[in-house]
């Protein structure tokens, strides 16, 4: 037990509030969840402002060192730095220090409970009793604080720099000491006097979590269904800008619907406290939408409205939703722009289309719709979803494949031709953002998909592409903290619940990636054969080569690759069977067109052209078997010259020169050394 599991009180700073004994954060008053282990961390330096921490002292002080890698230290920095709003590149309170360890920097309070001071953001410093403010007091709702409870002692902690800890205090300082203290005596009896009478706390109240399930469409238009998943989807979008709320993503919701969850279910699996369900009806060119908001899981319906009107008011009636929604829980509407358009029609051509893309067509369906969408882009030349939606399929992220070059040359300017007409266009954004990743432009590859998430917050399937290539060149940590934000938005995502479990196994978080695997395999899109290949790695690296033979039977024959897996679960028993393994290798390479990871196992790898391997499908995104580079087990492939080489060639040094080095790697000289 640390020192910190036992402590009591609070400690403030700006506008954060630590509870140290019920292990709560709050940020502007609201409650930011925190894992148990994050919590500590949190506490044990907050309660330290100023000092530096080896990174081996927090392990043992909350982990006690037991079996623990670096890389789980890092991952609970991400998510504090996250919980508190700031980053890496832009620290406020949590400080790296490269080579050391860590230092928290604020101006604290510590209070023995949640009062007598009230501080404003940016300010400390201890004004007037609570009681005298309550006018300032808001009413309880998403967005509102805890209001500080009565008779606390307040002592007041500056930063104080580790090496000052025993030096002798100047007298000047002792006096200044007996002032605070006969101050705080003051502010105490004050206190104590003025709140006799005070208000009862106001308890913080959680932001409220929202799943917008899919429109039902009753009626038998035949483009009704892609009407009423498209306007799903846009809700969805529209109401993720709503300040306080959190929205669960399309998919998670759409498999909710389709599981017949009841309200319960809908509690435990996606963690809701809101749902927002209804129907469609289409006739002509009339609609009518029945909606209401509900309380989960007590099925109390909050709100309840029925729209009838015609198409043309489809953009209206969004908005319109969006604003009784924020109203019905005391929230805020963003600020974020609304859509440009005007013409329903487009927009239903639009929807009908993106539906069918969204069903991952075969190759023939695929080209069909493609020539769909530049008719429609060519017709209506002004409309900009049709271009940005054609940028993005022509690079297939709707669909898995690899993308020629004249496809990559008509995406991009397609996505330009979309943000000329609307400079919010998610869907370009994601086309650029996938072309400048691809092109090894990492700064402006960021930037696009920072600036999708800021349009689309609830949008899990392009934030888990985004941490693909976080994760891609190096930064495990960061990519990690945007799959978990991807995750809570969408809890029953295979694709989200499949990445975060390949990026815990590089972490060398081997035991915490089984566990994930087992949670994904249970997912609904999942399938033994899908996820085989993933978990064999994960039990070689546990050594557990029953396990991974048990995965190899669930690889697919037809995949070529089954028969070389099992061989090479052999050959890692009894080195003496690695040629045998060798020539199936071979063959499944001739036979697919593809490379063969197993090589990485070899006893005398060929590590430059593994490395050109994992080069390649860094450039297409074509898998996570780029994650190789960065694995513990990795070692000796990043000692080799060429993998100094892929680093100036895709640069990606340049970069972490530019924006920070992962936490696994550090410069040396030119070099870049990554243990």
């Amino acid at each position: 037990m640390t020192k910190d599991d036992t402590a009591s009180g609070w400690i403030v700073f700006d506008r954060v509030e630590i509870d140290l004994a019920g292990h709560r954060l709050f940020v502007a008053g609201l409650e930011s969840p925190l894992e148990p282990k994050a919590f500590a961390v949190l506490a044990l330096l907050a309660r330290n402002p100023g000092k530096a921490f080896m990174r081996d002292d927090i392990l043992d002080a909350v982990w006690g060192h037991r079996h623990v890698t670096p890389g789980v230290l890092n991952r609970v920095m991400t998510l504090l730095r996250q919980a508190l709003g700031e980053s890496a590149e832009h620290s406020q309170y949590l400080h790296t220090l490269h080579g050391v360890g860590y230092r928290f920097d604020a101006d604290t309070l510590q209070l023995e409970s949640r009062r007598a001071a009230r501080t404003e953001p940016g300010n400390n410093e201890a004004t007037r009793p609570e009681s005298e403010e309550v006018s300032q007091v808001r009413a309880p709702s998403a967005s509102t604080g805890a209001n500080p409870g009565a008779g606390a002692e307040v002592t007041r902690t500056a930063p104080v720099a580790s090496a000052d800890l025993t030096a002798p205090r100047p007298a000047r300082s002792r006096v200044r000491l007996w002032l605070a203290a006969l101050g705080i005596c003051v502010l105490a009896a004050a206190g104590f006097l003025l709140t006799r009478h005070a208000p009862p706390p106001v308890a913080a109240v959680a932001a409220p979590t929202l799943v917008v399930l899919p429109l039902h469409p009753v009626g038998s238009a035949p483009d009704e269904s892609a009407l009423a998943d498209g306007l799903s989807e846009e809700l969805i979008t529209r109401l993720a800008r709503i300040d306080g709320l959190r929205l669960i993503s399309r998919t998670s919701a759409a498999l909710a619907q389709s599981e017949k969850l009841d309200l319960n279910q809908l509690a435990a699996r996606l963690h809701v406290s809101h749902a927002l369900e209804g129907s469609l009806r289409q006739s002509g060119q009339q609609l009518r939408i029945d909606l209401r908001l509900i309380e989960i899981p007590g099925g109390r319906t909050l709100w309840a409205q029925d729209y009838d009107r015609s198409l043309a008011d489809v953009f209206a009636i969004q908005s319109e939703i969006a604003k009784s929604v924020a109203a019905t829980l005391t929230l805020k509407l963003g600020l974020a722009n609304s859509s440009r358009e005007s013409d329903p029609q487009l927009f239903r051509e639009y929807l009908q289309i993106r539906h069918r893309l969204l069903e991952f067509p075969d190759a023939a369906e695929y080209e069909q719709l493609v020539a769909s969408l530049r008719a429609l882009a060519a017709r209506a030349p002004e409309y900009a979803r049709a271009h940005g939606l054609l940028a993005r399929t022509l690079l297939k992220e709707l669909r898995a494949s690899e993308v020629a070059k004249a496809d990559r040359v008509e995406a991009e300017r397609e996505a330009a031709r979309a943000l000329e007409l609307d400079p919010d266009q998610i869907e370009a954004h994601a086309a650029l953002a996938t072309l400048a990743c691809s092109a090894f432009d990492w700064q402006r590859c960021m930037n696009e998909f920072q600036r999708v998430l800021e349009l689309a917050p609830a949008e899990s399937i392009l934030r888990t592409n985004y941490g693909r290539w976080l994760a891609g060149i190096g930064y495990l940590d960061r990519a990690l903290g945007q799959i978990e934000i991807g995750a809570a938005s969408d809890p029953l995502s295979y694709e989200a619940g499949l990445f975060r479990a390949r990026v815990l196994d590089t972490m060398g978080r081997h035991d915490d990636a089984r566990a994930q695997f087992e949670m994904t395999a249970r997912l609904p899109a999942a399938t033994p054969a899908r996820i085989a290949y993933a978990r064999w790695y994960n039990a070689v690296w546990r050594h557990d080569l029953a396990g991974a033979r048990a995965f190899v039977a669930d690889m697919s024959a037809a995949e070529h690759f089954k028969d070389s897996y099992l061989a090479a679960t052999d050959a890692l028993d009894d080195p003496a069977l690695w040629p045998q393994c060798e020539a199936l290798i071979e063959a499944s390479e001739r036979a697919t067109g593809r490379y063969n990871y197993l090589r990485v196992f070899a006893p005398d790898p060929d590590y430059a052209k593994i490395i050109a391997a994992l080069e390649a499908t860094l450039k297409n995104g074509s898998s996570s078997y780029n994650l190789l580079f960065w694995n513990q087990e990795s070692t000796a492939l990043r000692r080799d010259p060429a993998f100094q080489d892929f680093l100036r060639r895709t640069h990606v040094i340049d970069y972490w020169r530019s924006n920070g080095w992962p936490a696994q790697c550090h410069a040396d000289g030119e070099r870049a050394v990554c243990d």
